[in-house]
């Protein structure tokens, strides 16, 4: 691939593998496990990782967007493409006939798959339990179900809600376990449907996989253990535990974005640096300047805030991060060392050096007043996707990457 400026998104797949099998064993009676492309992958690549995760056995994804599984489509994805947004009637002729599954959230789009629909289609039913965002309301639940039982266009497969809270899953009383509380109990009204019902994101997973490591088992009256949930990780298949317990499961970060340094300037005590001069030099300073700016995902907040890695050092961002540059204080990385020689070396906004040192994103979250999935689905289309690992090749050879 040639890249002018070395400024990259490295995406390790064999760490994408080590957490999804580390999932599938984990949870290998799961009715459901869908990991979430949405987002371009939370930035990863969404082609690209989609049709891996196929061959590691996937048989479900999931998109916000139509537009985002149509172009899975057209690269071949075979597996099962749920859609979570919605849709018009002109949406879900296109649905049918890339054969994808509509996440059903209104009684207007019922109508539409019913309108469209020459065989029967089958959906999953999302019910709103505490979002108050998208889905029919639980009080909806036998209605639905009238109008759905023996229906000759649509075949409910499952039932869907979202966990808006899910980091307090662990707790029987907090929200995520009203939330399963309620579907579980919607779950009953359609039990001849033979659905199963799907809620648990990235921290109810791993909430769960506490409940189980303490010898919850798989029976009790926790709302996690009522029944067989279906899995649709997203966070933590990229690598991050959304979670304050850190050691529940041993997750490697996929993604490391990686430049270098352009040059070097030599300031002295009292000079500035960007836009602003919002940075002045206390003392005889190295500066070195980063070809990634805020226009790359590298948020302007991080302005004389963050870190990033070089030369086997943490070194600070300093002055106003440009549109596409920003700058570093590497003086004390760089003492003593010919800087012709540092020259174009690698510099890590989040990651893994060289020296086995990590920055992680969620670090930069922090600074930004901010979450790590902001900070993944932030890294911008200009900055290219290199996939490594022991079948990063073959994957490109057949989605006919770069």
């Amino acid at each position: 691939m040639d890249m002018y400026r070395r400024t990259f998104a490295e995406i390790n797949l064999d760490n994408l593998a080590h957490n999804i099998r580390a999932l599938q064993k984990l949870f290998p009676q799961a009715p459901f496990l869908c990991p979430m492309v949405k987002a371009n992958a939370y930035g990863h690549g969404d082609v690209q990782l989609a049709c891996f995760l196929e061959t590691l056995g996937v048989q479900h994804l999931g998109v916000c967007l139509i537009e985002e599984g149509l172009l899975l489509r057209n690269f071949g994805v075979k597996a099962e493409i749920l859609v979570f947004r919605g849709f018009d009637r002109e949406g879900a002729e296109k649905i049918l006939q890339y054969r994808m599954t509509p996440v059903v959230t209104t009684w207007e789009q019922i109508q539409y798959l019913e309108e469209v629909a020459d065989d029967p289609v089958g959906i999953h039913l999302k019910f709103d339990t505490g979002m108050n965002r998208l889905g029919f309301r639980p009080e909806e639940a036998q209605k639905l179900y009238e109008r759905l039982w023996q229906n000759k266009k649509i075949r409910v497969k499952a039932l869907v809600t979202h966990l808006y809270n899910g980091e307090d899953a662990i707790s029987e009383n907090g929200d995520s376990a009203e939330q399963l509380r309620k579907l579980h109990h919607v779950s009953q009204v359609f039990k001849p449907f033979n659905i199963f019902c799907h809620a648990l994101n990235s921290a109810g997973i791993l909430s769960l996989l506490q409940i189980q490591q303490k010898g919850g088992g798989q029976h009790g009256t926790h709302p996690l253990l009522l029944q067989n949930w279906g899995l649709r990780p997203g966070l933590m298949i990229y690598g991050y535990n959304p979670l304050e317990s850190k050691d529940l499961c041993d997750l490697k970060p996929v993604m490391s974005l990686k430049s270098v340094v352009n040059t070097f300037r030599h300031l002295k005590p009292g000079e500035k640096v960007s836009y602003g001069g919002t940075w002045k030099a206390q003392r005889d300073s190295v500066i070195a300047i980063v070809p990634i700016g805020y226009a790359d995902g590298y948020h302007r907040i991080l302005s004389n805030q963050a870190y990033a890695l070089f030369n086997g050092a943490r070194v600070p961002v300093v002055g106003s991060v440009c549109m596409d540059y920003l700058m570093l204080d590497v003086t004390d990385a760089v003492k003593g060392q010919d800087l012709a020689q540092l020259q174009d070396k690698q510099v890590i906004l989040f990651g893994y050096d060289s020296h086995g040192n990590f920055l992680s994103p969620e670090e930069l979250a922090g600074k930004a007043k901010s979450i790590t999935w902001e900070m993944l689905t932030s890294v911008g289309e200009r900055v290219p996707r290199v996939y490594v690992g022991s079948e990063a090749d073959s994957l490109l050879e057949n989605v006919g990457g770069e």
